[in-house]
This record gives C-alpha cells, structure tokens and sequence, in this order.
C-alpha cells in the first residue's frame, strides 16, 4: 500500500550553491510547500563562502569551516541534490542540460552560479599552467594547497616571484595572505601586485587606499600600478606602464584577481545578457522576459542599477528570491522588488588576525581597532555558516529523528486521487510510461529479436550456440536523492554478479516503484532513472529490453541481468586452492557511509569518493585477471567482506579449505573509520555477523571487527590467485585503474577462519 501522504506535483530547480541559492533551499524547506520538490545541481559538493576564504587560506578555518556541504545540508531537508556541471538552460522546454547526462525539468528555477576572472591571453598551454584564477574558488583552493607545497619543497638560490594581478579587496587579500606566509616560513620568494588603476580597491575609500598601502609597504610587496597586463608568455607576463612602455617580466607563478567574466552558457543558451555576459534581471530578480526563471549573485546583471561582484549582495537577495518563488508557486502576482544598498560595508582580512573596514561612504566600523575588527568580522562569518550547515554530532546519536515541517500551503488539488492499489492496481498508466520511454534512445542490438519496443509478453533473444546463459536479479530502496545516479549505480551492482562468473552481460530489464506524484513529474522520474540505466547499459554493450513498473511509499529499483560466457571461462564462487592469496579491488564501507548519510552525518567529499568507487564497473576487473590462474570469484555486497568470503568456501566438500584475512589490510574509504568510531553501522551489519557468529571466535564483533561486516552496494570482487601470481596481478589491476586492489589474506589448507 502507498503510504505516501505528499505526492508531488511540481519541480524547483536551484542551479547552483552560492549564497543566495543557499538561502532559498534552507527557508523553503522550513516552511515547505505542499507537493513542491526542490532539487539543488551544483558541480562542486563543497560550495565555498567567499568571506571566509581569505582566513583559510592563511590558516585560521578549516575547509569545513568556510564550505556548504550542500549534500549534506540537501540530506539533512530532505531535498534532491545533484552533482553535475550545468552546461545550458532551454527555458522554453523548460530543461537544464548537464554535461555528459540526462536533462533535467523544472517548473521554476533559480541561477545562482560562479564567475571567472576574464583571460588573458596566453602564447602557450606551457604558459598557462602558471596561471591561478581566484575564480571558481573551489579550483583556485586546490591550486593554492599546490603552489604551497612547491613553496615549501623549493630550496633554490635564486629567488621566485611570484604575482597577483588585480588590486581589488580579493587581489589585496591574497596579496597579503601571501607574503605573510611566505616571511612566516621563510620561503625564498618574492611577491608584486600588479593593478591597472593608481588606487587600491576603491577611488572613493581614500582611508582604506592609505592604510593598504602602508601595509604592502611594511610586507615588502612591491606595486605595479598604472599597469597592464598584455599577454603571458612562458616564463611570465607582457606588461604596459602608464607610459605605454612594453615589457616582458618572468614569474613563477601568476594569481588573477582580475575582473569577472560570466559562465559562457548563460549567453549560448540565449538568455539576456549584457555585454558581458551575465544574465539580465529585472528590479523582482527575475530573468528579462520570462516566467519562472530567476536569478542571483554575481552571474547577474542588475537591469535597475548595475551591482558590484560582491558575496553580501547575493547574502541580501535571497530572501526577495524566496519570497518571490513561493509567490511563484502560490499564484501570487506581487512579487517584492530587491532594493541593494547603495554603499556595501566590506571587511577585509589583512592578515594576523586584523580587518580592515572598506566602504564609500563613512562607518562607525573605522574607529575600531584592526584586531578588534576581525573578532567582529570572525562572529559574523561563523553565524551566518552555523545557519546553513547540517548538525554534526560526536557520537551516533541514540534517537535521531528527521522531522520535516508540515507545509501551510500546498500544490496538490483537492480531488487527487492516491493510488492505493496494491499488485498490478499499483502500476504506471500506460501513456506516463509510454510518454518516458519514447524519449529514451535505445541502442540496436542484432541479439534483440523482440525488445522495449515490441510491446511483446517477454523479450526475444538469441546468443551464441557455444556459450552459456547467467541470470541474475538485484533490488533495492533509494539510498542517493539523485535518479540518474540511482540508475547507474544499480545497474553496475546488478551486472557485477555476471563478471564475478567471468560472463559477459547481453540484456536487462528493469523494475521500478515511483513515489506518488502526478503524471509529469512520474514521467520525469522515469526519464532520469531509465538514463543512468541505459548509459551503463550501454557502456556495458547490454541492451535493455523490458521492464514493469509500480507506484510505492518510496523509489526502488530491481534489475534482471542475462548474459553470457564460455564453458572454459566460467569462474566459481567456492575457493580450491590453499596457500593463494585474497585480493580485494574496492574499499569497503559503502554501507556505514550511507548509514551515516541518511542522518546528514556523512562529508560530502566522502559521499563523492564512494559514489565514484560504486559507478566503477568490476569488467574492468574481470578482464584483467582472466589471465591469471583464478581460483574462487564472488563480487562483495550485502553480505559484506566476511559473509561473502566465507560463502566461497563452499559447503561438504571432502577436504574444506579455510581463510586468513589481516584486517589491517582491508582497504577503507577515507573517513570510514571515523564513522565507525562514532558508532554508525549499517543496519545489515549486525545481522550479517549474527549468520557466522557460530563459526567465529567471541572476539570477532561488529564493534571489533566492523569493515568484515558492512553491507556493499556495487562492491568490489574477491578472488585468490597464486602467490607467485599475486603481484604481477596487482600491477596489472593498478595500470587499468583499479588502483585500491589490495592483497588481504591467503587461503588456508584447514577448515576455519583466522581473523587478525
């Protein structure tokens, strides 16, 4: 029966994780709309807070400290989050385009994304690799953490420069995090800010100009002013002076503060833009010349008055795009109108725990000291994160309860009819289905007689004469927001079971069970599940040829797999062999991730490394160690590492071989560990010790022992192979990628299970 009270009926669409798009996803969630479904798409999990960045770059905040989890803060609202680069909006079809997925709809969406410095021009992709944007921030981080590893291992005499280009609050900032470091730890290097203007900054905050100056001048950073950068070239920059002098001036490496530039997409996708790229807004922060598309941050232009690139303008906004989405959604014409503030108060960070106020007009901020001012910068920074990321809790919590607000207002029409038929009363109508599938491009196959199209009872297949038929099923509930992976990554655990017997997969067919909801919103589901099912299908060379489908309390998805494989590659479960070595392809720890994850208690870069490992296909694995004398094969999921290894060793045979596996050895996630600490299990854990309890010692536990014991969703394999055997395979394994494969343990000539 259907248990599902809120169906849905209407899609928003955040593109984005900045500021404002923030705003929108936490004060909706909190007083929801009946029936709304809001689904966030960001390319990074980690979206960063501007105003903080500058104090972790010198050391004072932790990644975590200056980032939205935004998978985290979604698990914790109970929304959709969707990790993807957008590449393009049809607002006419009312379609995001993603790279290389399924688009996805919407009923009303909000831009919220970066910008970029704008380029200069390069002689070389040599020479460009000395160039670090300071936007995106999420890449200028990684570049940073790089140039200061360098820093640190150069023991060179001569001395390496270093630049930042662009004399704006984030070029000042940099400029000076910099160079206190580089004295700090007394890196051989020295720093120039280069700026096209005569003043730092601003023209108008005279005071800010002086006190800036005076603290360059005491860092020893020596100013370019009045200068243009022209081109780079790879051993540095061509400048102009403000006599129009031309020169060419070496660096190590260049840091671009420079001007913005929009995302290329907001223009090729034909929104108004202005000249330069960002799109055009209307006084309501909505897109000129559409219904149901806003925006906000800096990939905007403000049509009434055009705003600075700054982070407290998007802060401000969101509450106006908030209000005016809901309106939206509740049919109200009245839409408030954003009024910026004319003069925006900045505090920049000048290094060793000091602020300094920046505004054109005058602030009662000045007359603090610079100390004084970062505590107060500091407070405001932390309470505005606090605000926007999911609780962290030291230990599982004992009760732990998610509970949503009940929605005022709702979408859903008072004459919705749920469907709470059970057997096939639950199915999809035929044209929802039918309306789904027609978008899909299902590949041809020679082998399909009669597929998906057909409309037939059953598919019609032909294989080989000399070949062997393997069939296998898998099903499970929903663990990830997103559909489009759900598919994938089902897909790869259910054709794992064909590879772990050396089989190649031909045909599948898939069931699934859609939440309650109306017919265009179903239609959407199964467009986005059926993708991710068909992209691994069709990596995989299988065909999809059928399927059923149902309505439920939650989605959940099954897959019946058909393939192939030679009578001579056939690979058993059950080892034969004493003294080969266990090798294990994947880490382990899947199952307490998401455990944690359901809770909102799993970093997002965590989630990201596991869901990278689940889409990893194990034929990559299969082909690789087909040329080894393999024996005993069986890929690693529910049952966990333990319960899995100990069904490999088969059952009344006249001489029963044992297992030894070092603990130690098994390759975990990063962070698992912690978890476990913690206290989180996956809920199968202790039922999967419960069935080998009789045939382990009293100190194999859970809370011992808890990685033998973690259910797998898309796990890797475990197989033996001789000693002599096993390094030549893990260099082979290690050159197509499957790089965390590790030896384990070793198969024993006596029946029992040594565990150290």
């Amino acid at each position: 029966m259907n248990n599902n009270t809120s169906p849905i009926v209407s899609d928003l669409v955040l593109l984005g994780g900045g500021h404002a798009n923030i705003q929108v996803l936490k004060m909706l969630s909190m007083k929801p709309i009946g029936g709304l479904r809001i689904t966030l798409i960001s390319d990074q999990t980690h979206s960063p807070y501007s105003g903080m960045i500058p104090g972790h770059l010198a050391g004072y905040y932790s990644y975590e400290d200056c980032h939205f989890d935004l998978r985290r803060i979604c698990e914790e609202l109970g929304q959709r989050f969707i990790k993807a680069k957008i590449i393009g909006i049809d607002p006419q079809r009312k379609k995001i385009q993603l790279e290389n997925r399924a688009e996805v709809g919407y009923d009303c969406a909000s831009i919220n994304v970066g910008i970029a410095p704008k380029c200069i021009a390069s002689s070389s992709p040599e020479a460009a690799i000395k160039l670090i944007p300071l936007k995106p921030i999420s890449k200028f981080i990684a570049h940073w953490d790089q140039l200061i590893a360098d820093l640190t291992a150069y023991k060179g005499s001569v001395a390496l420069q270093l630049a930042v280009v662009g004399a704006g609050a984030a070029g000042v900032e940099i400029s000076i995090i910099l160079k206190m470091l580089i004295d700090q730890n007394n890196w051989n290097a020295d720093l120039c800010l280069i700026h096209r203007h005569e003043y730092l900054v601003s023209a108008k905050d005279l005071i800010a100009q002086r006190t800036l100056s005076k603290t360059l001048k005491e860092l020893g950073i020596k100013i370019l002013q009045n200068t243009d950068v022209l081109a780079e070239q790879e051993n540095g920059l061509v400048l102009k002076d403000d006599e129009g002098r031309i020169h060419i001036q070496d660096f190590y490496r260049i840091l671009m503060a420079t001007q913005a530039s929009a995302p290329p997409w907001l223009k090729q996708s034909g929104l108004p833009v202005n000249p330069d790229g960002f799109v055009r807004v209307t006084g309501k922060l909505l897109v000129e010349n559409e219904t149901g598309l806003f925006a906000g941050g800096d990939c905007i232009h403000f049509s009434p008055a055009p705003l600075k690139k700054a982070g407290v303008y998007a802060v401000r906004q969101g509450r106006v795009l908030e209000y005016n989405i809901r309106a939206f959604f509740n049919g109200q014409c009245a839409l408030k109108t954003f009024y910026p503030k004319k003069n925006v108060l900045s505090l920049i960070a000048i290094g060793d725990h000091k602020a300094l106020v920046h505004q054109d007009s005058a602030s009662l901020l000045r007359w603090l000291w610079p100390s004084l001012l970062w505590t107060v910068k500091d407070g405001i920074d932390r309470r505005f994160m606090q605000r926007f990321q999911a609780r962290t809790f030291s230990m599982k919590p004992k009760y732990f309860n998610k509970v949503m607000p009940t929605p005022q207002t709702t979408l859903v029409p008072e004459d919705w009819e749920s469907n709470t038929c059970g057997g096939c009363g639950s199915k999809l109508a035929a044209s929802t289905l039918a309306l789904s599938l027609n978008k899909l491009n299902i590949p041809k196959d020679d082998t399909v007689l009669l597929g998906v199209d057909a409309g037939e009872d059953c598919a019609l297949t032909r294989f080989s004469e000399h070949s062997l038929c393997l069939q296998s099923i898998d099903q499970f509930r929903a663990f990830i927001s997103d559909p489009y992976l759900l598919g994938q990554i089902a897909t790869q655990h259910a054709l794992s079971d064909v590879y772990a017997m050396g089989g190649d997969a031909k045909t599948a067919q898939v069931g699934l069970t859609l939440v309650a909801a109306n017919n265009k919103i179903q239609q959407e589901d199964v467009f986005q599940v059926m993708s991710g099912v068909l992209d691994i299908l069709t990596k995989s060379a299988a065909s999809l040829v059928g399927g059923h489908t149902g309505e439920g309390a939650e989605l959940a998805i099954s897959i019946a797999v058909q393939g192939e494989v030679a009578p001579e590659r056939v690979l058993r479960k059950q080892l034969t062999q004493a003294g080969n070595c266990l090798i294990l392809t994947k880490p382990i720890g899947t199952g307490v991730v998401f455990a944690a994850n359901m809770l909102a208690q799993a970093n997002g870069r965590l989630v990201d490394e596991v869901l990278s490992s689940m889409l990893q296909s194990n034929k990559i694995a299969m082909e690789v160690i087909k040329s080894f004398a393999v024996s005993g094969c069986t890929d690693i999921t529910g049952f966990g590492l333990l319960g899995h290894a100990f069904e490999m060793l088969g059952k009344n045979n006249d001489h029963a071989l044992g297992i030894k596996i070092n603990y130690k050895s098994i390759p975990l996630f990063d962070g698992v560990g912690e978890l476990f600490e913690k206290g989180y299990f996956a809920s199968l854990a202790s039922k999967n010790h419960a069935s080998l309890s009789s045939v382990l010692s009293a100190d194999v536990s859970v809370q011992n022992f808890p990685a033998l014991f973690d259910p797998q969703t898309s796990g890797g394999l475990l197989f033996s192979v001789p000693s002599h055997q096993t390094d030549d395979c893990l260099r082979a394994l290690y050159r197509n990628s499957v790089s965390r494969s590790r030896v384990i343990g070793e198969v024993l000539d006596e029946n029992k299970i040594i565990i150290f």
